[in-house]
């Protein structure tokens, strides 16, 4: 980890850190939610249809801003839920059946380190602005599967890039619609359940002291389709409701 941090600061173009940079730190905290959590075997039906549980949601955030130039980020967001419940239909993965009907337990971990900058592209008179640029994301995601019978254990470490946009409008009397968000679709599949994708939508308040208060929503989904026999699908689909502190 300690490298992975070194390696990325040194992607950093030089004067990054000028002084005429101001540091933030951002907390989010809140309540996590199971809209989807698929797995299937190579052309199988979906294993853990409708299973579904709730867990604590949290994400750290470190920025170097600038208003008028580059932003730079680094931010953490775990990501860990255990699910129980009967398995819907049957399983085939590496000489494995895993049988409809059987009781069956599933922990899923998916935490990612990703490091973002992005610049302005407008900047309006009332003081909205979008910005645009990228992320380069560090996930680490493990699979666990097991039943009275049979049991399966899958992890894989991959970094990926995504595009990163951060938007907002004011609405009056220190509040504003605000967006920052990730995604990469996986074009030629199902874009929409393909790839990855971190989106918040809130409600920004700012306070006279220059804290920010935001309340919103978090979608963070995507997945992928096996592409040869004997290998397995996963996609998921998680709904947050957070609150975000940034100081």
């Amino acid at each position: 980890m300690k490298r992975l941090l070194v390696t990325l600061l040194a992607l950093l173009p030089t004067g990054a850190f000028a002084a005429d940079r101001v540091n933030r730190f951002e907390i989010e905290a809140g309540a996590l939610s199971t809209e989807n959590m698929e797995i299937h075997g190579f052309q199988q039906a979906n294993a853990t249809e409708g299973w579904s549980k709730s867990a604590p949601a949290v994400r750290l955030e470190y920025w170097r801003t600038k208003e008028d130039g580059w932003n730079y980020g680094l931010v953490y967001q775990p990501l860990s839920v255990s699910y129980k419940d009967v398995l819907k239909s049957n399983l085939q993965y590496k000489g494995k059946t895993f049988r409809a009907g059987d009781a069956g337990s599933l922990d899923y971990e998916f935490p990612t380190l990703r490091f973002t900058a992005n610049k302005p592209v407008y900047r309006g008179e009332d003081q909205s602005y979008l910005r645009v640029g990228a992320s380069v994301v560090v996930r680490y995601a493990r699979v666990a599967l097991a039943t009275g019978t049979q049991s399966f254990s899958d992890t894989n470490l991959l970094a990926i890039p995504l595009l990163n946009i951060e938007g907002s409008r004011p609405l009056g009397a220190g509040y504003s619609l605000y967006t920052r968000s990730d995604f990469l679709p996986a074009f030629g599949g199902n874009v929409l359940k393909d790839g990855l994708y971190d989106l918040f939508l809130g409600v920004k308040k700012t306070t006279p002291k220059g804290r920010d208060i935001e309340v919103g929503i978090r979608l963070f989904f995507g997945g992928y389709d096996p592409d040869k026999p004997d290998d397995y699908a996963n996609r998921i689909s998680f709904r947050s409701f957070v609150v975000r502190y940034a100081f």
